[in-house]
């Protein structure tokens, strides 16, 4: 898993995320850190990228998945 940490340019430059802008736990105040509900410390680089839409269980979610806004 991994989370931003500053380095990655494409987790950097990707403002929107085309599965978390439709998803009702995304914080959508915060526009630096990209954290939700179920990724407080930050969404993971695959699911923040669309490489995974966080339907299904992904580790450190706290049970919280997907639910359209």
């Amino acid at each position: 898993m991994k989370s931003f940490d500053g380095e990655d340019s494409a987790y950097k430059e990707t403002i929107l995320s085309k599965v978390c802008i439709f998803c009702k736990h995304w914080n959508k105040e915060d526009h630096v850190n990209h954290t939700c509900k179920a990724f407080p410390d930050g969404i993971p680089y695959n699911i923040w990228l669309g490489e995974n839409n966080h339907k299904k269980p992904y580790p450190g979610d706290h049970g919280i998945r997907f639910e359209k806004d």
